[in-house]
């Protein structure tokens, strides 16, 4: 049976949140766990659900989206923030795609299929964009790309990424990591362990989703 996608929506407008929780919810593998109406609330149920996606409305009195994604990515990075706004503006974009959102997705677009599609492949590890002008601002989150790979985890130790790094790389194990970095395969086991403890990963699939999702898993 296929894993639901877990979804928080956060807008301060309870009409627009009816309606994405009608829009989502017509997917069968999506489910709704829970609504917020600024960002402190986001991140409240972001750490009493572990929702896989929140898709976060930009502006909201209280607490904004952009504050909120930053607070969700230091408590719980493996949760993917999709961006719903109506501003296309190049700087909320930039701010939004900064504080560590996947995704940027405008409410002038909104239909079935397109938001659960995004909702979907970002739940999967995937960047989305509905911008105007994709082309102009590809440079930038190439940068951004970049930037997110050689800032991620600062709480690990130099070797302990660099392990992270490879056993992020498709069809490697423990052996061929260590193999790779020219140490023992115990070194490899034990640094793992270490690893995960620091990221709060329940196991080594989620360690690796969260790996990728940083940019890691490149041969080195």
């Amino acid at each position: 049976m296929e894993q639901g996608i877990r979804v928080v929506i956060a807008d301060d407008h309870p009409f627009t949140r009816y309606g994405l929780r009608v829009l989502l919810e017509s997917d069968p593998g999506i489910t709704v766990v829970a609504e917020a109406c600024d960002g402190r609330e986001a991140l409240r149920h972001v750490l009493e659900f572990h929702p896989d996606v929140v898709v976060m409305d930009v502006r909201m009195p209280g607490g904004d989206g952009l504050s909120a994604t930053q607070e969700i990515q230091r408590a719980r990075p493996g949760t993917k923030v999709l961006v719903h706004s109506e501003y296309e503006a190049d700087p909320t974009v930039m701010a939004a795609m900064r504080a560590g959102a996947s995704g940027f997705l405008l409410k002038a677009g909104d239909d079935v299929t397109q938001l659960t599609r995004a909702v979907r492949d970002v739940a999967a590890g995937a960047w989305i964009f509905h911008l105007s002008d994709t082309a102009r601002m590809r440079p930038w989150f190439d940068q951004l790309r970049t930037a997110r790979r050689d800032g991620a985890f600062p709480q690990l130790t130099t070797r302990e990424r660099e392990i992270l790094n490879v056993i992020a790389i498709p069809k490697q194990t423990t052996r061929t990591a260590a193999a790779r970095l020219g140490i023992s395969h115990k070194r490899v086991e034990n640094a793992l362990t270490d690893i995960k403890a620091k990221l709060g990963a329940t196991d080594r699939a989620e360690l690796i989703a969260l790996a990728r999702a940083a940019g890691l898993g490149t041969p080195p």
